[in-house]
């Protein structure tokens, strides 16, 4: 399983709430993966995975999250990170960066 990182459903629930996509219904471990802690997140509005980083840091991610965000926007099927009301994409959880 690819979970290093063990998120209880209070934790994730806190992030959810802060990006505006429903209320935390279901959290559950994904079983595939290689590099970092995936969840899927089933809300109030529809189903997201949250992704903790164990390997790139709060530095480095912001480039590929937000390359993500531009080609999700023209049409091309990639991740669409979700933002909080800031418009900010990338998020710490447990002291390790997160994104949904």
């Amino acid at each position: 399983m690819a979970v290093y990182t063990q998120v209880s459903f209070d934790e994730a629930a806190a992030l959810i709430n802060q990006l505006g996509v429903g209320e935390l219904t279901q959290l559950l471990p994904c079983a595939g993966g290689i590099e970092n802690t995936n969840f899927f997140v089933d809300t109030s509005v529809g189903r997201y995975v949250l992704t903790l980083f164990e390997r790139l840091t709060f530095e480095q991610l912001p480039f590929y999250l937000q390359l993500m965000k531009h080609l999700a926007g023209r049409g091309i099927p990639v991740p669409d990170p979700k933002a909080d009301a800031s418009g900010v994409i990338l998020h710490m959880l447990l002291g390790k960066p997160a994104a949904v």
